[in-house]
C-alpha cells in the first residue's frame, strides 16, 4: 500500500495557496490590465470610454488583455493544485453546443426581461439611426468581443475560483464563493446598487451550478455572452453602468428604477431576478446533469470529486 504520510498537509498547503492566488487576481489583475491597456493605447490613440459610452475596439483590446491574464492565472492555480488540464471544467462534452445552448439563452432571458420593463409602460425602444450594413458590423463586432470579455471573466469566476473553493468547502460551497466573487469584482461599476449585487450574485450561482451541471464551463460563457450582448449592443440599454456605440435599438427608460434598473440598466431592475430565474429553468429544461452527484449521494462527504 502506498505510503501517505505528508499528504493531508501537502493537499492542504496546495489549497492555501490555491486561495492566495485568487485573493491576489482580486486586488491585482484590473490594475495589471490597466496598465497594459494604457501602454496600448497610448501607442495606437485608443479611448475605451467617452462618458459613459465604451468604443468597440478598445473594448476588445481590454478583454483579449484579460484574456491572457486570466488565463495566466488559471494555469498557475492548476500549476499550484496539481490538477490536470484535460477535462472538468475546462473541457467537457459537447462544448460548442453547450456554448451555443447558452448563447441562446442568455440572449433570450436578457431580451425578455427588456420587453417585459417596456411593457410595463416604463421605457421605450426605437432604432438607433445607422446604416443597416453599419447595425450588422456593430452587432457582429459587439458579439465577438463581448464572448471574448466573457470568455475571460468566466476562466476567472467560474474556473479558477470554482476549482479552489470546491476543494475546501465541496461544490456547493463553490457555487457560492463563485457568486460572491462574481459580484465583488462589479463593485465599482457606476451606478452599483444592491439590487444590482444581488442578482450579480444569483446569477454567479446559476453559472456555477451550470458549470458542474454540463460538464464545463462553456455554457456558461455562452450565457454571459448573450446576456451581455443582448443589453446594451442589441437594445442600446445600459449595461453594468455603461452604454456602447454603434447599438443596433436605443433603449429609453422611465423613472420607476426598481423596474428598470436605474443607471445599471435593465441588469438592475427586479425583471433581471426572472431572467435569472428563467435561465435556470431553461438550462434545467435543455441540458443533462452530467456531473451533479446523486440526489441520494449528497449527503456523504465525497459527493463530488474533481
Amino acid at each position: 500500500m502506498k505510503n501517505l504520510t505528508g499528504a493531508a498537509p501537502a493537499h492542504q498547503a496546495r489549497s492555501i495557496a490555491g486561495v492566495a492566488l485568487i485573493i491576489a487576481a482580486y486586488f491585482f489583475i484590473n490594475p495589471l490590465a490597466s496598465a497594459i491597456y494604457g501602454f496600448i493605447a497610448t501607442s495606437l490613440n485608443l479611448t475605451i470610454v467617452s462618458g459613459n459610452t465604451i468604443h468597440l475596439l478598445p473594448f476588445g483590446v481590454v478583454g483579449a488583455v484579460r484574456l491572457i491574464l486570466d488565463f495566466f492565472l488559471v494555469v498557475l492555480v492548476y500549476k499550484t493544485l496539481n490538477r490536470k488540464f484535460r477535462g472538468f471544467p475546462l473541457l467537457g462534452p459537447h462544448m460548442l453546443k453547450m456554448a451555443v445552448s447558452g448563447l441562446a439563452i442568455g440572449m433570450a432571458v436578457m431580451s425578455g426581461a427588456i420587453l417585459a420593463i417596456i411593457a410595463t409602460g416604463n421605457a421605450s425602444v426605437s432604432v438607433s439611426p445607422q446604416p443597416f450594413t453599419g447595425a450588422v458590423r456593430n452587432a457582429s463586432g459587439w458579439l465577438a468581443f463581448e464572448g471574448l470579455a466573457a470568455l475571460g471573466e468566466e476562466l476567472l469566476v467560474r474556473v479558477a475560483v470554482l476549482v479552489v473553493a470546491e476543494r475546501l468547502a465541496g461544490w456547493r460551497g463553490a457555487l457560492i464563493a463563485s457568486g460572491l466573487m462574481f459580484a465583488a469584482l462589479h463593485l465599482d461599476n457606476p451606478g452599483a446598487t444592491g439590487i444590482w449585487l444581488t442578482r450579480l450574485l444569483c446569477q454567479g450561482v446559476l453559472l456555477a451550478y451550470a458549470v458542474y451541471r454540463t460538464g464545463s464551463f462553456w455554457w456558461s460563457v455562452g450565457y454571459h455572452t448573450g446576456w451581455n450582448w443582448a443589453s446594451a449592443p442589441i437594445f442600446g440599454a445600459s449595461g453594468s453602468g455603461y452604454y456602447v456605440d454603434g447599438h443596433v435599438l436605443t433603449f429609453t427608460p422611465g423613472d420607476a428604477h426598481w423596474i428598470t434598473g436605474g443607471a445599471v440598466g435593465p441588469e438592475g431592475s427586479v425583471f433581471a431576478f426572472v431572467a435569472v430565474l428563467a435561465g435556470f429553468l431553461l438550462l434545467v429544461a435543455t441540458t443533462p446533469n452530467r456531473r451533479m452527484p446523486p440526489r441520494s449521494s449528497l449527503t456523504t462527504p465525497d459527493a463530488h470529486t474533481a
